[in-house]
């Protein structure tokens, strides 16, 4: 839990127990099954919410406070599509100024809005850490050929591997030679 700052208040009209209860309940829950989605904790610990059951505003709140507690990354909908809150603010964090010095391929990525291939690239890269984010592997230039992403420029056929985190070497080289000449 976030030292200082207290959970976010629960709907009194959704939850019957205080943001502490249900945040205490979350966290035996995932000790006991190791991991959680909103919609099976809800149905084991039902008790916790009143008549409506999971609403979408009682799934948010839920979420604003796995947040809060840090136990998204054992939420087996973490970064899924329309499924995670955190997903959602994936788009508020990445920018085009982030993304204009990537690849090629990660900037049609992002003007496509495949928002965790640009994320998993920019994490690996350094340039940006979203919280409960993982990146597995890298990005690829095969994985990006194959989902058609892959436009390549001059600096991309510079390339010595298939890693889209070799892309600003790659340029690198590519304008010292153009300079030597």
């Amino acid at each position: 839990m976030r030292v200082g700052t207290s959970p976010p208040e629960l709907d009194e009209d959704l939850w019957t127990e205080r943001s502490e209860v249900v945040a205490e309940n979350l966290q035996q829950y995932i000790e006991e099954f190791g991991t959680f989605t909103p919609e099976k904790f809800t149905q084991i610990k039902f008790h916790l919410l009143r008549g409506l059951g999971l609403t979408k505003q009682s799934r948010d709140e839920l979420c604003e406070l796995s947040i809060h507690i840090g136990t998204c990354p054992k939420c087996e909908f973490l970064y899924e599509a329309k499924k995670c809150l955190l997903w959602y603010r994936l788009f508020k964090v990445v920018h085009w100024r982030t993304v204009e010095r990537a690849p090629p391929c990660i900037r049609l990525a992002f003007a496509k809005k495949s928002i965790k291939t640009v994320t998993t690239y920019l994490s690996k890269a350094n340039l940006l850490t979203p919280p409960f984010f993982r990146a597995r592997g890298f990005t690829s230039c095969n994985v990006m050929r194959r989902w058609g992403y892959c436009q390549p420029n001059e600096y991309c056929r510079a390339m010595e591997t298939e890693n889209t985190l070799e892309y600003n070497a790659a340029r690198e080289r590519v304008k010292r030679t153009r300079n030597l000449d």
